[in-house]
């Protein structure tokens, strides 16, 4: 009997093909906007490279017999420096495409940059105080500098990001893609009359939610694989991965029929639901990305949205997470929290007729 029920109820949802399509379209979409607007804000640091620099040097300037060895150092870390000996600095970048100017003067220099070159800027700053340190010190040296960045998370894209996290995202809206089952068994009563059968409480909640995760997986599964092919979405450890974003899925319909059980009414269970999943996803890093978020750490551990983006994220751009672990708890628990809630709140409704 409950196959039976589980395939009714499949074919129910699919003749709402446009709740299922929603799976997914909206996390392609949504991603594709949020990668073309945020790609930049992303982008990971890189160094200055290769950069040439103008300089002019004063008469009597101090700075005057040392002026081989800071051109030789720069040769050396990759900046050239160009003399001019006439014209205004500003002009001189502009005309002549220079990232920053040196103005040697008596006893001090001065370091003329624009907003596009801070990186070259604080490289030849460096080197220059470096050099005048040394020489000031009696123990000159040859100057170099390299770029390093430290281990504690490889940076990861928009691309990779938001093409994770919106599958996350619409994998809380499970709730949507009931509709019209729920609808149907309103409008046919049918409800009604399976909670006087010989069914079980948890046959019918079963009968419910299988499918449901089924079809949910699925739209949201064929998103994430369209991202991969389309737009390059990489998802590390894709095992690890899928058991993640199911257990979400599953977590998130139970929670989700726990509250349309608790008002019988679906426009309110869409409401609830959505304003839950809007706040969960606040806080958690499907707006503002978790990186640069300003929310407290005890309040982002404490949402399991924020736990599974990260684990996700992490399994892709590290392969593994420490956030795996705790993503997996918190998904069974709500799941099998809500689960039993349901199956009490249906006893109760069932006594009650």
């Amino acid at each position: 009997m409950i196959r039976y029920l589980i395939k009714n109820n499949l074919k129910i949802m699919f003749r709402s093909p446009v709740n299922i399509l929603l799976y997914v379209l909206c996390p392609i979409v949504v991603t594709a906007v949020l990668v073309s607007a945020f790609s930049a804000m992303m982008e990971s640091y890189e160094g200055a490279g290769q950069f040439t620099v103008g300089y002019r040097v004063e008469q009597n300037s101090v700075f005057g017999g040392y002026v081989n060895e800071i051109v030789a150092t720069g040769r050396d870390n990759g900046v050239t420096f160009a003399e001019y000996r006439d014209g205004e600095p500003e002009a001189l970048i502009k005309d002549y495409k220079l990232a920053c100017f040196v103005e040697f003067g008596t006893d001090t220099y001065t370091i003329y940059e624009t907003q596009d070159a801070k990186s070259e800027s604080g490289t030849l700053q460096y080197m220059l105080s470096a050099m005048v340190n040394g020489v000031i010190s009696g123990d000159y040296t040859a100057v170099s500098f390299r770029t390093e960045k430290p281990f504690f998370v490889p940076a990861v894209d928009s691309t990779d990001y938001y093409g994770i996290i919106y599958i996350v995202y619409f994998g809380w809206c499970a709730l949507v893609c009931a509709a019209g089952l729920f609808s149907s068994e309103k409008k046919h009563r049918i409800d009604e009359r399976l909670r006087i059968s010989n069914l079980s409480v948890l046959q019918l909640y079963l009968s419910r939610f299988i499918p449901l995760v089924a079809v949910v997986s699925c739209g949201v599964g064929i998103a994430a694989v369209i991202g991969g092919v389309i737009m390059g979405v990489h998802w590390g450890n894709i095992a690890l991965s899928a058991l993640i974003v199911v257990l979400s899925v599953m977590a998130a319909t139970a929670l989700e029929m726990l509250i349309y059980e608790l008002t019988n009414s679906m426009l309110a269970s869409v409401i609830i639901s959505f304003g839950i999943v809007w706040i969960l996803g606040y806080i958690g890093g499907s707006f503002e990305t978790y990186m640069f978020s300003t929310h407290a750490e005890w309040l982002k551990k404490m949402d399991p949205i924020y736990h599974e983006n990260r684990a996700l994220v992490e399994l892709s751009t590290m392969g593994h997470s420490d956030y795996v672990a705790s993503a997996i708890l918190f998904l069974t628990g709500i799941f099998a929290v809500c689960s039993l809630l349901n199956l009490a709140a249906g006893r109760i409704r069932r006594s009650a007729q």
